[in-house]
């Protein structure tokens, strides 16, 4: 019997097996989620923070002790709101977890990036399809909380809080829920986060800190309570390995309102776990009913 060219082609196509999804899950139970992984042959252990994209960052010093050839004329800055950019170096290197590979992006600056592991890795930029973060134990009875993801490498969704649609991510490390700038003016102007004692120095991303201002606040995300809660002030940024590392120059357009939901927010409802299937670009949580 002749298939035609159509023919044999659908014939392949449904005699392909169905790929697995590749899984892996992270321990965060006891302190940062950490892989394990090889960079340049060299075995090294990468924390994972869920509010970084799809690269890797390491220190200056960390670069020199795994072999990080950095890009020729290559470099980059990082703007953390307010007008603050640290600056680095790129590289592309091939990092290694088990029999699986993939390449990354990464940056290279003059901050501690981890205070736990040779460098710090977004969950993006490991190549499996669906990645698991253990928070806690399971409970006995399970509320999922579901958020769409606009780009499966990037741990961030849009969500409704007090009323104002806010990027929201999850820091599954650091036990206090964040309010940028934006969203600190949105609510202060609305009394929703009243002051709540003097500036605190509070851990930011790639182990730098700031200033911040605690505050009590009602609002929820997802019936997910925020104390201890700080917003982002002026305050310039702390813990740069370099001093002129940091360049501060005028804000230019302010960012979307934005929050980070804490640790201790995921604790305090009783979430086992936090997971994306990058297939679908969805975030879960698995939270106590």
């Amino acid at each position: 019997m002749r298939l035609g060219f159509f023919g044999f082609i659908a014939a392949l196509c449904f005699a392909a097996p169905v790929m697995a999804q590749t899984v892996v899950t992270l321990d965060a139970r006891n302190g940062p989620p950490v892989v394990e992984a090889q960079i340049n042959r060299r075995d090294v252990r990468l924390e994972v923070d869920t509010r970084v994209p799809d690269m890797l960052a390491v220190s200056t010093p960390g670069a020199e002790r795994i072999g990080l050839r950095r890009l020729p004329f290559a470099a980059l800055g990082v703007s953390i709101e307010g007008g603050n950019t640290i600056r680095g170096r790129i590289a592309r290197p091939r990092i290694t977890f088990g029999d699986r590979a993939s390449r990354a992006f990464a940056g290279i600056f003059p901050a501690p990036a981890s205070h736990v592991a040779e460098g710090l890795i977004g969950p993006g930029a490991m190549p499996y399809d669906v990645i698991t973060i253990t928070l806690g134990a399971e409970p006995a009875q399970v509320r999922e909380i579901r958020f769409a993801l606009e780009d499966a490498d990037v741990w961030r969704a849009s969500a409704q809080v007090g009323g104002e649609t806010l990027l929201v991510m999850f820091d599954v490390t650091n036990p206090a829920s964040v309010f940028n700038r934006s969203a600190a003016r949105l609510f202060d102007r609305a009394g929703a986060i009243p002051a709540a004692g003097e500036l605190a120095e509070t851990p930011m991303v790639l182990g730098l800190s700031t200033m911040m201002q605690p505050v009590t606040t009602e609002l929820t995300v997802e019936g997910l309570t925020l104390a201890p809660a700080f917003a982002r002030t002026n305050a310039p940024l702390l813990g740069a390995l370099e001093e002129d590392a940091i360049v501060a120059a005028g804000e230019t357009d302010a960012p979307p309102p934005s929050l980070v939901v804490g640790r201790a927010a995921l604790e305090r409802a009783g979430c086992a776990s936090i997971s994306v299937d990058r297939r679908t670009r969805q975030l879960t949580l698995r939270c106590a009913a």
